[in-house]
């Protein structure tokens, strides 16, 4: 992938959609939030030092995380009811037998049935933020953004055309720079294909996001890639699918409905400029989870 920077632009990780509150959707960015400050080299290479930057509040670790690797303890809370339906029958079509046919928006747009909203709950069992996630493995393993957990006791799961929530009390791994993490709930889910690169994503190609902007549950937007950029010393994909607070976790998508990015970020006071971390990084990350 070609690496890119440009100057001066301010970037935040957008936070996650506050459920309790009803009112309109506000701007992009969320209060409090510091810009994280992007600095461009020449046109090629990575020689620049960027400046100091700053991540979002909700990007840092849950206070009281176990190290990188390590799992955390349950909260004390239990407050949620989980029930365990049947096992699922089958993967998705044309998704996972191995044929790569060019799908439609309308055949991409039913792969939201393995994109989920994770509520995040308080010490109390109060849910007070939610985001989105993939599912990458058959035995409930759950990818999403590393800043969406932050700050959470546990976390339920809601998946489409299922009236269950369920429950998932560890962090199974994270990494605080690639703002990448994983949980597991207690279902066989139909995991989504990683992209494995057989050729380098270029601009202009198109592209599918699905997640859960504003607490909107599965929504669907298409777009392009924008560009490649360098954010925090991070290879990041930047593509013009609408991405809100809420998206972040959720899935981007190639035309063969493989996972080429999880949405991670966007561009301060700007509109259609959002960011994903790709997937070179997602399959180095997730090794022994998918299935």
């Amino acid at each position: 992938m070609e690496n890119r920077n440009d100057q001066n632009i301010k970037v935040v990780i957008p936070p996650r959609a506050d459920r309790k509150k009803k009112k309109e959707p506000e701007p992009v960015q969320a209060a409090g939030t510091q810009p994280v400050r992007v600095s461009i080299p020449p046109r090629h290479g990575r020689t620049a030092t960027p400046p100091p930057q700053t991540r979002a509040p909700q990007g840092q670790a849950p206070q009281g995380q176990a190290p990188q690797g390590q799992e955390r303890k349950p909260a004390a809370s239990e407050p949620v009811q989980i029930r365990i339906p049947p096992r699922a029958a089958q993967n998705h079509n044309s998704a996972n037998r191995g044929a790569r046919t060019e799908m439609s928006f309308e055949q991409l747009a039913q792969l939201a049935s393995s994109v989920v909203m994770i509520m995040v709950h308080d010490k109390k069992g109060e849910p007070f933020a939610s985001g989105s996630g993939i599912m990458i493995g058959r035995k409930g393993y759950i990818l999403t953004n590393n800043h969406v957990l932050s700050e959470g006791s546990f976390f339920t799961v809601r998946i489409e055309n299922d009236d269950n929530c369920y429950k998932a009390d560890q962090i199974i791994k994270y990494n605080q720079v690639l703002d990448l993490a994983v949980i597991r709930i207690d279902r066989e889910l139909l995991p989504l294909p990683i992209y494995k690169g057989p050729q380098k994503l270029v601009r202009g190609q198109k592209v599918v996001a699905i997640g859960s902007p504003l607490g909107l549950f599965n929504s669907v937007s298409d777009g392009i890639i924008a560009g490649f950029r360098v954010l925090d010393d991070v290879d990041m994909i930047q593509y013009t699918a609408p991405t809100s607070p809420g998206s972040s976790g959720g899935a981007v998508l190639n035309m063969y409905g493989e996972v080429i990015g999880i949405s991670t970020a966007i561009a301060r006071e700007a509109q259609g400029i959002n960011w994903a971390v790709g997937y070179e990084f997602i399959n180095l990350f997730t090794q022994g989870f998918i299935s």
